[in-house]
């Protein structure tokens, strides 16, 4: 089939262009104009919204996710709070130095956008997920993002991550627009002591092309170890105003632990002395064996 694409100025032309170009770019990331793409906040370049979920429809065995939910926004915080990512533009820099992971969203992002994404989470479908696209933090303009995607499928939060404003993007020269298979070697983590998700096979999601960079969480695992760095920081404060009360004691344990390490050093020289001579005992010992066993040599008269 051939569109015509004359008449650009009418808008059967317009129409017809905007039909053209959904079919072209339907095979990769999809014709958005004409989806069911949702925005629920749309706000000084933040976009959060609801899009079909490629997943879905790609799943050998009917699947859905578990929307509408209601998921509250300590619990958006808690989950997102624990992911890390990494990455670099092109191949060299990784050979020379190791990505250093930073927060997938800042401690500022969490708390603005969490409130738009529950919302967002109340409203999608079963076969729908939940979108992001925030601009780079605290700076006036950028062209780098963080992007991704969130949907929720049995016991697991299913994240995937497109683009990371950490991440400078790569020089396309002249100006083109980014290359979506371009992933800028990212790679997801999960900040202890959270973990991530291990998915049996058959309910891991069938990602569509190009979302290589994702990362699953058992949400209920997560939001139990959600509190458990803060009680350890408080024990652990505990302790220390505890060892500052008794003054001398801890002083103390650690002259008497030199001393028994002292005395352990001590004991140990002397079995090595006594290994020193048992040694040189047998060796004399071995010695005085040969030359009583080795036979006389005659002399040989020619």
């Amino acid at each position: 089939m051939r569109i015509s694409l004359d008449g650009r100025n009418t808008i059967g032309g317009l129409i017809l262009r905007h039909i053209y170009w959904c079919l072209v770019v339907a095979g990769l990331s999809g014709c958005t104009g004409w989806s069911s793409e949702r925005l629920i906040y749309d706000r000084d370049d933040v976009r959060i919204g609801i899009e079909a979920d490629p997943s879905v429809s790609r799943a050998k065995q009917p699947v859905a996710n578990a929307h509408p939910a209601q998921v509250m926004t300590e619990d958006i915080k808690t989950l997102l709070g624990v992911i890390k990512v990494s990455g670099w533009s092109g191949t060299i820099a990784g050979i020379f130095a190791t990505p250093r992971p930073v927060s997938l969203l800042t401690e500022a992002q969490l708390n603005q956008f969490s409130s738009p994404l529950s919302e967002a989470f109340a409203q999608a479908g079963p076969n729908e997920r939940v979108f992001f696209s925030l601009p780079k933090p605290e700076v006036h303009y950028s062209e780098d993002r963080t992007s991704g995607a969130l949907f929720l499928r049995g016991r697991y939060l299913h994240v995937v991550v497109t683009d990371h404003s950490s991440v400078i993007q790569a020089d396309t020269a002249g100006g083109d627009a980014k290359d979506i298979r371009d992933t800028k070697g990212m790679k997801l983590w999960i900040a202890k002591p959270a973990v991530e998700a291990t998915v049996p096979d058959a309910e891991e999601p069938r990602w569509a092309p190009f979302e290589t960079v994702h990362i699953s969480l058992n949400i209920k695992q997560v939001l139990a170890s959600g509190s458990a760095p803060s009680s350890a920081h408080i024990s652990r404060e505990s302790d220390n105003r505890q060892l500052r009360k008794q003054g001398s004691p801890p002083k103390q344990e650690l002259e008497n632990q030199i001393h028994e390490l002292t005395n352990s050093n001590l004991e140990l020289r002397e079995r090595l002395n006594d290994l020193t001579e048992d040694m040189k005992r047998l060796r004399l010992e071995l010695d005085q064996t040969k030359s009583t066993t080795t036979p006389s040599r005659k002399n040989v008269i020619p």
